[in-house]
């Protein structure tokens, strides 16, 4: 399904809470704040671009793939970059090409 995702779907998300796992047990709500896309279509590809998430300072998430549940998305196995602190929360990044 991620392939067929576009800036328009996720748009359609922004501010809401995907939730994953720090641990077995730990649950981890992450808020999509920013959706950017990187670039034009190009002949039958989609638009790429950029999801930035925002979450808890602690804990941190290493950079690898999250599975990400929304009630609009559902699940998504999402890779995951960790890019640093803003405030008091975490940003993570996902590029979609």
């Amino acid at each position: 399904m991620l392939d067929t995702l576009t800036v328009n779907d996720w748009s359609a998300c922004l501010g809401q809470i995907f939730q994953t796992h720090s641990g077995p047990k730990e649950q981890l709500d992450l808020q999509l704040t920013s959706v950017t896309p990187l670039g034009a279509e190009s002949g039958d590809r989609r638009q790429p671009y950029s999801l930035l998430f925002s979450g808890p300072l602690t804990p941190l998430l290493p950079q690898a793939i999250y599975p990400l549940r929304n009630a609009v998305m559902g699940e998504l196995g999402i890779f995951l970059v960790p890019l640093g602190p803003a405030g008091q929360t975490m940003r993570y990044e996902a590029i979609f090409t």
